[in-house]
């Protein structure tokens, strides 16, 4: 904030603003904002903080036009960046980008309007545009989880593999559903044929998921007869399923099945032949 040209009382009713906006008490805030503007008509920052505030209390269409008088005093990148947001939280991701890329034109090493600008982009399914600003901001912060987040999603999506595990390993330590981390590590593990990591990684995912401890208990207690009864003949589906597999390619989700159903049956060292046989003619 410039407090060369503002007067003394307009900067201090505008702290009292902050620290009442920060108590939660919006109403007092907003009407300090404006006293504040009316002593100095040109206080930007008033003007964007109140455009924030409207924004929390569900006042889009006023925190807009707050926002515009902002940018009427000074094109500045976080003003450009609020407005941006504005329009993204109501859908209209279109009008949010233009917002998003000028304050990156403003400002070229504004991170947080990179981000936003890969988000929209990504949402308007132009993954390249996505990319381009999502990389510029993990060259300056390498773990900054949304952005590595959002990158895997594009590699996962061009089947670039290794490209997702380097940046799921960079919000590893970061990101608490571990249980997704692991799933989404498994499967790119199996596409470039690390087996066994996949093997590693899924079996993580699928212990940590909520109930999983209580389910396996109850496969463990259930006999042969009980299992049927739970699902249907394990025999004829067997049989089945095998017949299927012999007239077409076996795909992933048949030899899981078809391991499984061996494991109902209790016949665990089948199972792992499957699954073992299938990996060694990937192979």
């Amino acid at each position: 904030m410039n407090t060369n040209s503002l007067p003394t009382e307009a900067i201090s009713i505008y702290n009292k603003a902050l620290e009442n906006s920060n108590r939660g008490n919006y109403s007092v805030a907003l009407s300090e904002y404006k006293q504040a503007i009316q002593m100095y008509p040109y206080f930007m920052e008033a003007y964007n903080n109140m455009g924030e505030l409207y924004s929390i209390m569900g006042e889009n269409e006023l925190a807009i036009s707050i926002y515009n008088k902002a940018l009427n005093i000074e094109k500045n990148h976080k003003i450009l960046l609020n407005l941006g947001v504005e329009y993204y939280n109501t859908g209209n991701y279109e009008t949010a980008l233009t917002y998003f890329m000028d304050s990156v034109h403003v400002n070229s090493e504004f991170i947080e309007g990179h981000y936003y600008t890969g988000l929209a982009s990504y949402n308007l399914k132009d993954y390249q545009t996505a990319e381009k600003h999502l990389q510029d901001v993990v060259k300056t912060d390498r773990k900054h989880q949304k952005a590595n987040y959002m990158l895997s999603h594009i590699y996962y999506e061009w089947k670039e593999y290794s490209k997702v595990i380097d940046c799921l390993e960079m919000i590893w330590d970061s990101f608490e559903d571990k249980s997704f981390l692991n799933k989404y590590y498994g499967f790119c593990c199996y596409h470039i044929g690390r087996f066994d990591d996949a093997i590693k990684y899924l079996n993580d995912a699928l212990t940590a998921l909520p109930g999983y401890s209580k389910y396996k208990d109850y496969l463990d207690k259930m006999n042969y007869k009980s299992k049927v009864a739970e699902i249907g003949d394990i025999d004829r589906a067997i049989q089945e399923l095998e017949k299927c597999m012999m007239s077409e390619t076996p795909k992933l989700r048949d030899i899981t099945k078809l391991s499984m159903l061996y494991i109902f049956k209790g016949n665990s060292r089948k199972a792992e032949e499957i699954v073992s046989d299938f990996k060694s003619k990937l192979m």
